[in-house]
């Protein structure tokens, strides 16, 4: 492996799995060893899908070569990554590609265009990131892994497909979204049980797109974005259903969610399999660890992940002492990234 060490990171891995409190660290970026960067729209998707995983896979293995020596819990793994449209264009539609990201339009303009839905083993978004993942697992050569590229929830697709009309579907066309919803949730399962087979397992589990090991039959990651702006009504009735049948087809499931959507996180907790859930630091909301200590007792059963700063990681280290978390790290240099990880070495 890139990583010398990975036997001591995958028992370190396997150990806080195992157990009901810990904490691990993932140093997930380090500035000053940051990669060279080409635009996306550049590379001629999808006809240049090799040249671009070929850039992408070398811009990889040069990072990891120089941070190899940093101590951390981060496994080595690569997906393709083509921007936010690929979780949801493998349905069909338009895609703009930008220089850092990608856009899918809405496809759902009048209810009877849920005739053009379909999941076709053809479509060029799906072959871009199963035919990726395979095309990436055979460049590993077992020198790193190669992770899921995770998915969205029912409604997170629905509100691709339908746009921010979706919002107002809840009171105009309930009967119509709940059609669309079912769709979705068939969709999602299609994407992420073919993202397994093309990953297939590593030490016993898959890495979710977000660097989460899960043991077994697992999945991640999944986001429930649409949730931080409804109602835990609307939630209950529109979303929770739907991801619970996704989640009840895996043994366990990451789940990604934001800061700002405290209000609908606890019924999050409560959906089947969850038991890996991000809290990501939105603008103008609490930060997530503040979130973390609000919903403890909500919490006190899952992983939870967040990205503090040294100043919060040193302030909350009574708080985390006690609880089942991971610590994504953002450090400018190595020797923030290492001194980050003293301090979480050092939690009891």
């Amino acid at each position: 492996m890139i990583r010398n060490d990975m036997t001591e990171v995958m028992k370190r891995v396997k150990d806080f799995n195992n157990k009901d409190k810990g904490t691990l660290i993932q140093i997930k970026n380090i500035k000053e060893l940051s990669q060279k960067t080409r635009p996306l729209n550049s590379f001629n998707l999808p006809d240049g899908m090799k040249e671009y995983l070929d850039y992408r896979t070398d811009n990889f293995v040069e990072y990891w070569e120089k941070r190899k020596n940093v101590n951390d819990d981060l496994i080595p793994a690569i997906a393709p990554w083509y921007g936010i449209a690929e979780h949801t264009a493998f349905i069909g539609g338009d895609v703009d590609i930008s220089e850092i990201t990608s856009w899918h339009h809405p496809l759902i303009k009048t209810w009877d265009d849920l005739k053009k839905l379909s999941l076709d083993e053809n479509n060029k978004w799906l072959r871009l990131v199963l035919d990726g993942l395979y095309y990436m697992k055979e460049k590993a050569k077992g020198q790193y892994a190669v992770k899921l590229r995770g998915g969205e929830s029912a409604m997170d697709i629905a509100n691709v497909l339908r746009g921010n009309d979706m919002f107002y579907d809840f009171y105009e066309y309930p009967d119509e979204l709940r059609e669309l919803l079912d769709f979705c949730t068939e969709a999602a399962l299609f994407m992420l049980k073919k993202q397994a087979q093309a990953t297939g397992r590593f030490e016993g589990g898959i890495i979710t797109g977000f660097d989460i090991w899960l043991p077994g039959n697992s999945t991640g990651q999944l986001s429930e974005d649409a949730s931080v702006m409804i109602s835990k009504e609307h939630f209950m009735e529109f979303g929770i259903p739907y991801t619970e049948r996704i989640t009840k087809e895996f043994d366990h499931v990451f789940m990604h969610t934001h800061s700002l959507g405290i209000h609908n996180i606890p019924l999050i907790a409560d959906i089947t399999n969850i038991d890996t859930i991000e809290i990501s630091n939105d603008p103008n909301a609490l930060r997530a660890i503040e979130v973390y200590k609000q919903l403890e007792d909500e919490l006190k059963n899952k992983t939870v992940i967040i990205s503090p700063t040294m100043e919060e990681l040193k302030d909350n280290l009574m708080f985390l002492s006690g609880k089942k978390s991971v610590i994504w790290y953002y450090a400018d240099t190595v020797k923030e990234a290492e001194e980050a990880i003293k301090i979480v070495r050092d939690i009891s």
